[in-house]
């Protein structure tokens, strides 16, 4: 049978919003000990009181604090944004495949603003210029696409390329928006970019919260 203590870090660790307020020391350790006794009891399969929880929590808080932060201080070069863009999405077959290298062919796909293409095991979704929307439908013609949505916007955020090294980089770029209930629909990266693609109506509030980012 693991000791208590096992268990709380087990339930700690789970919360990325506790285990942080608990490294930064504004974590409310009887509060917190009362709202999770439960959940220790249940798989500790026996009554925990609420004090020896407390006791398990301020001895992990000392090993926490040891630890690097779960939340990297990222600081970005630039935020692009793209508007007017539409995602189009058909099944993931070898005669679709083909198709993607005929529309390298098709006017407007030498240089345009924004075209991400991903393959997926089961889907390839494409992120274009709205203005592009009928070439692709024209191309993949006869084969009806399984999404289909306009209005849509991009922020394509540039950090240098040594944060490919940190543990939750990409975390703590998306973690803004997450907390303040933005609609991701897409994310996609490269080496030293991360995009990010909303809805129209949400880019403003996106585009204010990626703005507070430190810079570098």
């Amino acid at each position: 049978m693991k000791p208590i203590a096992s268990y709380v870090r087990e339930i700690l660790d789970e919360s990325e919003v506790a285990f942080s307020a608990l490294q930064e020391g504004f974590l409310n350790l009887s509060a917190y000990s009362k709202s999770i006794q439960g959940e220790v009891s249940r798989r500790a399969r026996r009554h925990v009181a609420v004090g020896t929880i407390v006791v398990a929590i301020s001895r992990y808080e000392l090993d926490t604090r040891k630890k690097l932060s779960i939340l990297p201080k990222v600081r970005i070069e630039s935020i692009a944004v793209r508007t007017g863009l539409s995602e189009v999405t058909f099944a993931q077959n070898r005669a679709n495949r083909a198709k993607l290298r005929v529309l390298y062919e098709e006017k407007g796909f030498e240089e345009p603003d924004l075209l991400t293409i991903t393959s997926g095991v089961r889907e390839i979704s494409l992120i274009i210029p709205g203005t592009l929307r009928s070439a692709v439908l024209k191309v993949f013609k006869g084969d009806t696409p399984t999404l289909v949505v306009e209005h849509l916007a991009s922020l394509t955020v540039r950090f240098p390329a040594k944060y490919l090294n940190t543990p939750n980089t990409i975390f703590a770029l998306l973690r803004p928006l997450a907390l303040n209930r933005i609609n991701i629909v897409e994310v996609v990266s490269t080496y030293t970019e991360l995009t990010i693609v909303v809805s129209e109506k949400h880019l403003q509030a996106a585009f204010a919260i990626l703005s507070k980012l430190p810079t570098v």
